[in-house]
């Protein structure tokens, strides 16, 4: 039975590598690659799923018009039609305002294989446009690696093994990244220590030698607390700190402006348990914090992920000043991304003459858009009507935009409310590069199906689109339509990609996944402190600042007190997955409390539930789980329940989506006519 290599496309932590087993035309058998020496031959449950994926009865098979937006009124078209209607409303508008600025794309990171980025360099190609900058996941945290260590390097994932106290803020990767925690096995196996700081007791917690529980956002009081007591119990080096790094004493300084109360209080967790991170900082070396994405998706997640880092510093023995923050990389960077930048026509198509919006308020700030308003909106790897916040800016700007079309594979809640839906080719159908942002591995992936009906990859779409428009204005489009997967792949494959993978050609990296260099020849970069946030010192300022701010308070039924957090599931991927019945059986949703608020609220273990603010409310199972800070209410992402639609705006001082900015109340629920 012959085998071939493909790699999950996912934006996920592992981007594993899979030996896919074909018998005729059918995917028979998935199993982990041993070669990639990441994944090391191991896969998620979602990926030994993949196989029902391939195939799914849901996924889209041809194009689709819908009559009017939100109809549920669809028509079968053809792709010369589909592509015909989209590019005479691009010669309309582009007649209308003298340019192509009222075009815009929204490209999400649902796959990240490099030729989907072929939506930017199709946009590209029709010169200044409108276009999303910044990043969903991470930005926060990456501004506060910036400010501090001077970069987003991760280190080795696999050298965790040799870490003798891991500490995990706020990150649950027996959930998230299932491959790491046998390296975090191997590291206890060999002596070293695993604590857990988390408001949620997760399933890593449960495998912690310490867990943690704080309240949510407190992570920065936490870190100041343990560096306050490593100081004050004289086991840092203040000699090679001061020497070495940038506002060490003033840093030192605001240290000792914080008292132990404080910590406590602000916290919830008490003296002794503090006390003990300490003394395991004190005594493990090295030790190394991976700092979770949940973490810094809150006002406080800056100054959270500037303190984690000031602690590591601080706590590091000797002269050891190397980075040891497990956050994320950015080794697309490697790469000259050619079909995105379009080189070679850059004096007319460089689409950074364009307008750049960012990506966490698109909606917002494309409707503030005016000389030209956005009029297109071409959704790609993606699902912004789910996955984003502030939906009444989408509702809004749906009324303004004259063409809205996705391309996906099912038709998600995005796609419900678009003119045109493309089906898009999944990546067994397709070949692509694969690398991570968080391991050093490269990988291959081969195309082994045939595309499923009528779907199309995003850079056929994009070859096809540009010979439609011209074929009736010649130029109008500078994207290359005449170059193959297969050529956009071998222009990746520069000498300095083949220096850092340690690669002659693409025929190696065909035969197996390749790692890269890692960068530790790199002139060290001296750790910046960062400067205090004086409001984050001072108590009584940040209990007020905890204090939601609400539309309206007109009965006690309108005061939301409990915080909403959503984190990561172990059968879904956001809203990807869902429909895959070997995962998920259930469509409802399901709604943790905690065992307060469910004697508060008489509220029994499976009963019909909402939890709601002036945002609306989302529907489900209660489940009461005795391990939730009394506070707070858990839920998963989902595209049949969009649980974004609660969250009331995006905090000014977070610049990721601020998802666990969400304040709800609960009732049983209710009868709607």
């Amino acid at each position: 039975m012959p085998v071939f290599k493909n790699t999950c496309p996912r934006h996920c932590y592992s981007s594993c590598s899979i030996c896919s087993y074909i018998n005729g035309n059918k995917l028979t058998r998935l199993l982990g690659d041993p070669a990639h020496g990441y994944s090391q031959g191991h896969l998620c449950a979602k990926g030994y799923a993949l196989i029902q994926y391939a195939f799914d009865e849901n996924r889209l098979k041809f194009p689709l018009k819908q009559s009017f937006r939100g109809s549920n009124r669809w028509q079968r078209i053809g792709w010369d039609e589909a592509f015909e209607i989209i590019a005479q409303k691009i010669f309309e508008l582009n007649e209308r305002y003298d340019s192509n600025l009222a075009l815009g794309y929204m490209k999400g990171s649902g796959n990240q294989g490099f030729l989907h980025d072929a939506v930017q360099g199709m946009f590209a190609g029709l010169g200044p446009h409108t276009y999303p900058v910044g990043d969903i996941c991470s930005s926060t945290g990456e501004a506060a690696l910036l400010e501090t260590i001077g970069k987003v390097e991760n280190p080795d994932p696999e050298d965790i093994v040799n870490i003798k106290l891991l500490v995990l803020w706020g990150a649950n990767p027996a959930i998230t990244n299932v491959n790491q925690m046998k390296f975090i096995y191997q590291a206890r196996h060999q002596g070293g220590k695993l604590v857990v700081i988390d408001p949620l007791f997760s399933k890593t917690a449960q495998r912690a030698d310490i867990y943690i529980q704080l309240n949510v956002g407190s992570d920065a009081w936490l870190a100041w607390g343990v560096a306050k007591l490593l100081l004050e119990n004289g086991q840092v080096d203040n000699e090679h700190l001061s020497q070495n790094t940038i506002g060490w004493e003033e840093y030192k300084a605001s240290l000792q402006k914080i008292s132990m109360r404080e910590v406590c209080e602000q916290t919830g967790v008490d003296t002794q348990a503090i006390e003990d991170l300490a003394f395991l900082y004190a005594q493990s070396s090295p030790s190394a914090s991976y700092i979770g994405f949940g973490l810094q998706r809150n006002r406080y997640g800056g100054q959270s992920v500037k303190a984690i880092t000031a602690l590591e510093t601080i706590a590091q023995k000797g002269n050891d000043l190397s980075n040891k923050i497990y956050f994320r990389h950015n080794h697309f960077k490697d790469f000259p991304r050619s079909i995105t930048l379009l080189k070679d026509n850059a004096s007319t198509n460089n689409h950074n003459k364009g307008r750049p919006i960012g990506i966490n308020s698109f909606a917002q700030q494309a409707l503030a858009l005016d000389d030209p308003p956005l009029k297109l909106l071409w959704v790609s790897c993606g699902n912004p009507f789910s996955q984003d916040q502030n939906f009444w800016a989408w509702e809004k700007l749906l009324k303004q935009l004259e063409l809205v079309v996705t391309v996906d594979l099912y038709l998600t809640r995005t796609a419900q409310f678009s003119d045109l839906v493309l089906p898009a080719s999944s990546f067994f159908e397709d070949e692509d590069l694969h690398i991570s942002y968080w391991h050093y591995w490269l990988s291959f992936n081969q195309k082994i199906l045939p595309v499923f009906y009528e779907s199309k990859s995003d850079l056929q779409i994009a070859r096809e689109l540009t010979n439609t428009l011209n074929s009736h204005h010649p130029g109008f489009s500078f994207f290359p339509a005449e170059k193959t997967s297969r050529d956009w792949i071998n222009a990746e494959i520069t000498p300095e990609i083949q220096s850092l993978y340690q690669i002659n050609d693409l025929k190696a990296l065909i035969e197996r996944p390749h790692k890269r260099a890692t960068s530790e020849d790199q002139p060290a970069v001296k750790y910046k402190f960062p400067l205090p946030d004086k409001t984050l010192y001072n108590s009584k300022e940040v209990k007020e600042m905890d204090i939601p701010t609400f539309r309206y308070v007109s009965t006690q039924e309108d005061v939301f007190p409990y915080q909403l957090l959503t984190p990561q599931a172990l059968l879904k991927f956001h809203t990807q997955y869902e429909t895959l019945t070997w995962l998920n059986k259930d469509e409802q949703a399901i709604i943790e409390i905690s065992k307060e608020i469910a004697t508060s609220h008489k509220i029994l273990d499976g009963a019909q539930i909402e939890a709601f603010n002036t945002n609306g409310y989302i529907r489900g199972r209660a489940v009461v789980n005795q391990y939730l800070p009394s506070n707070v209410i858990c839920t998963e992402q989902s595209d049949r329940i969009p649980v974004n639609k609660l969250i009331n705006k995006n905090s000014q001082k977070v610049s990721s989506i601020s998802f666990n900015e969400c304040w709800v109340n609960i009732r049983k629920a209710r009868s709607y006519v």
